[in-house]
């Protein structure tokens, strides 16, 4: 007759690998979702010949993520509804209206008092925000929340797998990073893609944390999210100002 123990053995290995094949096919999931997402977006640029795609066509591109967002909420519909409840989403939601109204304040009346960048000292293939204009944040807002939707996707997978916190922030950092990485296949400098790894690196780190330990998590997982590109953009101009006598 086996013991106790014995027959224990298997349920552990396979509840194991049931959570080690979840989060494999989250992983999956989110990784087809990012990389078809952000090269639609090049290829829909290209196709309408714009300089600036955020900037050329704000309206298009802010649906165009809005409905990337959706299906990742679709595709993990069973893994969201598990965590939220209508009543909580709209909670969430309205909580995060004045949040949105600040960040539109910034880029409506902030935004244009910061110095410009001045074309000598940009990069040669400068990224969008550098030059960009308040309808710029309105996509970037969508964007935002599309990656949000995709990074809560695999910290709540990993969780009902079973993952601890720590484990779940290593890979979170290495998933986030390693995304911003690919941006050096789209033509932008190394100091920039080194600079969005690096900060991706370690808010990847933070977001478990966020998510699993903060109340409304997602409000601050949002808020920091954006405040970065804020934080970024206004640096940039200070540090790539153009001289008074330019």
């Amino acid at each position: 007759m086996r013991s106790l123990a014995e027959n224990e053995i298997p349920k552990t290995t396979l509840a194991d690998t049931r959570g080690s094949a979840q989060v494999a096919r989250a992983v999956g999931i989110v990784a087809l979702l990012w990389l078809v997402s952000s090269q639609g977006y090049y290829r829909l640029v290209a196709s309408l010949g714009l300089d600036s795609g955020y900037d050329g066509a704000p309206v298009l591109f802010t649906a165009y993520y809005l409905g990337w967002a959706a299906l990742a909420l679709w595709l993990f519909r069973s893994l969201i509804t598990e965590t939220l409840d209508a009543r909580t989403v709209a909670r969430e939601g309205l909580v995060m209206i004045p949040i949105l109204t600040v960040f539109a304040v910034f880029v409506v009346y902030g935004l244009p008092l910061l110095p410009n960048v001045s074309e000598f000292r940009a990069p040669s293939e400068p990224p969008e925000f550098m030059f960009a204009s308040a309808w710029y944040y309105l996509p970037k807002s969508a964007d935002i929340l599309f990656q949000q939707v995709l990074a809560a996707a695999l910290i709540l997978t990993a969780a009902r797998a079973g993952y601890g916190l720590r484990g779940i922030a290593v890979g979170m950092a290495l998933a986030f990073g390693g995304f911003h990485l690919l941006l050096a296949f789209d033509g932008f400098t190394a100091t920039y893609v080194t600079r969005f790894t690096i900060s991706a690196i370690l808010f990847g780190a933070l977001l478990p944390y966020l998510y699993l330990r903060v109340r409304a998590g997602y409000r601050w997982a949002y808020g920091l999210h954006w405040g970065f590109y804020a934080l970024d953009a206004t640096l940039t101009h200070f540090i790539l100002a153009a001289p008074p006598w330019a």
